[in-house]
């Protein structure tokens, strides 16, 4: 019983091991170039979730040059500050 124990946690490392590597591998492909294209070169920030004045549902705010952008998600309404 304990030998077979032992085979069956020893397989199972094994697996184990075996698959980590083949993630590992899978992340490192040479067929992507990072030429500006991609999508690490549009990360845009994220915006600020707050309850609305209006109407206490979710608002999502925003800082432009013209003011604070409001847009709701409850009540559909969007407005600027």
């Amino acid at each position: 019983m304990k030998k077979s124990r032992k085979l069956l946690a020893l397989v199972l490392a094994m697996m184990m091991a075996f698959s980590l590597m083949s993630t590992a591998s899978a992340a490192y492909e040479e067929e992507h170039v990072h030429d500006g294209t991609c999508c690490e070169a549009t990360v845009q920030p994220r915006t600020q979730v707050i309850p609305c004045p209006k109407c206490g549902g979710t608002c999502r705010v925003w800082v432009a040059s013209d003011g604070r952008h409001y847009d709701c998600q409850s009540c559909w309404q969007s407005w600027v500050d």
